[in-house]
């Protein structure tokens, strides 16, 4: 029974630096919403081929209908104004 109880007591203190830097990483992430003038299927297809391959990019959504952009990105591999030259290009 001893040795069960060192085993969690070690398996919590382990834990504790995972779950505390899990926390940091959520704020080091930024989601930035840009209007484009997307119109097309191949608009969309361009940037979700493309801007994934960015630095610092985690994700990319398109919406069509309200010709918007949603990028989630690490503030500390990239930020807003490059994320958007890219998306011009």
């Amino acid at each position: 029974m001893k040795t069960l109880k060192k085993v969690f007591v070690i398996l919590i203190i382990t834990a504790i630096p995972t779950f505390a830097s899990g926390q940091d990483k959520k704020k080091d992430v930024e989601t930035v919403k840009y209007s484009t003038s997307i119109d097309c299927n191949d608009c969309v297809n361009k940037i979700m081929t493309n801007l994934p391959h960015e630095k610092g990019i985690n994700d990319v959504k398109c919406d069509l209908k309200t010709k918007e952009v949603t990028v989630t990105f690490k503030k500390t591999r990239n930020n807003p104004e490059e994320i958007k030259k890219a998306l011009e290009n």
